[in-house]
């Protein structure tokens, strides 16, 4: 006790907050305590009860509730040998927003559950908007409130789906964190997107499908300056193939006896350049070799198929093959305005090659395997509701039963497209045409 007195006399008046002096049988020794997750914590210092010790220890006080503060505090670091520390789990370790996005994009690259193109989308929304506005902010003091203003910022700066898919960022690393323990909520969840979005109006130019013609087609593929940008947008035409994968295609892909294309690559843009990978649902397939699309390989079989480009099918100029989608846009982009036909994206030729198919009366199920799609319903809900043919508004027959004229018939019959290596739509090689039985209902 004498001990103890001495050492309160030398401290001055008392002992430092959170500081307590304790009996031992040898001697008394020091004490910590302070609140952590809302739990009264006493550690006992392996240390003597000296004035020095006694304003160690108050300073050492002041450090751990400064780090609990901050949210960095680890109890292991600070007390290794107590029993608590082990107690405690690593969960309660606070975190900033910028921390869980870049612990949630790293984990996606370790272990590749996104895609190159998925990680690079994520950095962009990472870098341009979640960073300034919220890296710094601990995640479980980001209220509903301030997520719900800044969405609102965000639709009068950006379009809707470029919001959707910034806040979807957002939302799926906050998902994780509730997962793992380090926020109790999503503060995301109570908002209804739906809710606050603008009403959606018609689809944009760039998302409907809006099929080109064979007037058009001839017109494109006309206006091609070389034989090698007409030969891949003629591919593109006759096989529905995604950019990435026109341009990831390889001569080992094409079999010329069983007159069928592999299709198992893809070139999607990545954090740095360019990546290869599988196709974009993952599924290897096969199409048939239209004689459009064998027309279009023979003109690049003298160009490429010995030349060192990776075996590569399709070139730009002859030596240096395609690299990513924004070449093919640019070139395509020129390429319609020199033919005078209304711009629409690339993609638009996919849109072409199932609508044409499906207006032939090609199974449903075979065309979503020809497009990649594991079952039929993406091609119902893209292609069921499409009215408006590449060739206008045209019915296969006159259905001259119906209304006043009951029981006539005409024998017109109304022309579909076929799509051609010349890029019109004649009648099929035995000269007759397909015709759909209408069906009693």
């Amino acid at each position: 006790m004498d001990q103890e007195a001495a050492a309160r006399r030398n401290c001055g008046q008392g002992l430092p907050k959170g500081v307590e002096i304790r009996d031992g049988k040898r001697r008394a020794s020091l004490r910590v305590t302070f609140t952590y997750n809302s739990d009264r914590c006493r550690e006992t210092l392996d240390i003597e009860a000296t004035p020095a010790n006694i304003k160690y220890a108050g300073k050492l006080v002041g450090e751990i509730e400064n780090r609990i503060a901050r949210g960095t505090f680890d109890y292991a670091e600070f007390f290794p040998n107590s029993r608590r520390a082990g107690q405690i789990s690593l969960q309660t370790k606070r975190y900033t927003i910028g921390e869980l996005v870049d612990r949630f994009i790293d984990a996606g690259r370790k272990t590749e559950s996104m895609s190159p193109s998925t990680v690079a989308t994520y950095v962009k929304w990472q870098r341009a908007r979640l960073f300034p506005k919220w890296g710094d902010r601990w995640a479980d003091e980001v209220t509903t409130g301030e997520l719900r203003a800044w969405i609102v910022d965000l639709i009068a700066e950006l379009a809707p789906k470029s919001v959707r898919n910034c806040v979807g960022v957002l939302s799926a690393v906050l998902t994780v964190a509730t997962t793992d323990g380090y926020i109790k909520a999503n503060p995301l969840t109570p908002i209804s997107m739906k809710a606050i979005m603008p009403k959606r109006r018609k689809a944009k130019d760039e998302d409907k499908i809006d099929p080109f013609n064979s007037a058009e087609i001839a017109a494109i593929l006309a206006a091609c300056s070389r034989p090698q940008e007409r030969a891949l947008f003629q591919f593109a035409f006759a096989t529905g193939l995604r950019t990435g994968e026109l341009i990831a295609l390889k001569w080992k892909h094409i079999d010329w006896i069983r007159n069928q294309i592999h299709v198992e690559d893809n070139i999607v843009s990545g954090e740095v350049g360019t990546v290869e990978k599988t196709t974009k649902t993952d599924m290897e397939r096969d199409i048939p070799m239209l004689p459009a699309a064998r027309q279009a390989l023979e003109i690049m079989r003298p160009m490429t198929s010995m030349l060192k480009i990776g075996d590569y099918v399709f070139s730009y100029d002859g030596k240096n093959r395609w690299r990513h989608d924004t070449q093919v846009r640019e070139r395509w982009t020129i390429i319609l305005k020199l033919a005078k036909v209304r711009y629409r994206n690339p993609y638009q030729t996919r849109h072409t090659f199932a609508s044409t198919l499906l207006m032939n009366s090609e199974p449903e199920l075979l065309v979503a395997k020809l497009l990649g799609h594991t079952t039929v319903e993406m091609v119902r809900k893209h292609y069921g509701r499409f009215i408006k043919q590449p060739e206008g508004i045209v019915l296969r027959s006159a259905y001259a039963e119906f209304g006043a004229n009951l029981g006539q018939q005409t024998q017109e019959k109304t022309a579909l497209p076929r799509l051609m290596e010349n890029g019109t739509s004649p009648e099929n090689a035995d000269g007759s045409r397909r015709r759909r039985k209408l069906k009693a209902v």
